[in-house]
């Protein structure tokens, strides 16, 4: 009887412990993961000055965005609020109301977003996503091509 107990806590601990949390404060579907930004158009066009080392990530509310320095082996991150509308169409990322400096706009390549970037999403599936803004001050469309890293 005792080793039936023992059996049956032990099975209890292993399903808890396979339930762990790795979507922090609820699931958040496609978004959840690391997004390497392959390119960005600008109008339609392939950025030149865009040289492939950023990506987005998501979980829970907070989005991060990272640029790679892979000679130095080196990294600068920004963090930000990220929110999906109601109907999926649009993501609005956040830096206002942060606590982080927007570090990655002021150190690197630009990236073309704003304090506050809404996007239309035009594709996110499980392994892509596309995402477009207009810049209010120019009217220049740039266009995101993200596939997911991990």
């Amino acid at each position: 009887m005792r080793r039936l107990a023992t059996h049956i806590i032990l099975a209890i601990l292993a399903i808890t412990a396979l339930n762990g949390c790795t979507h922090n404060n609820g699931d958040i579907e496609l978004w959840f993961g690391l997004w390497h930004l392959d390119s960005i158009d600008v109008d339609g066009m392939p950025d030149p000055q865009y040289d492939g080392r950023f990506y987005f990530m998501f979980q829970s509310k907070v989005f991060c965005i990272r640029w790679v320095d892979d000679q130095q082996h080196n990294y600068i991150e920004s963090y930000a609020q990220w929110q999906e509308s109601d109907d999926g169409r649009t993501l609005t990322i956040n830096f206002v109301d942060n606590r982080y400096t927007p570090r990655v706009s002021l150190e690197v390549p630009d990236t073309h977003l704003s304090t506050v970037t809404t996007f239309n999403v035009i594709t996110l599936t499980s392994t892509t996503m596309v995402l477009a803004h207009t810049a209010s001050d120019s009217g220049v469309t740039y266009t995101y091509h993200l596939t997911l890293w991990q």
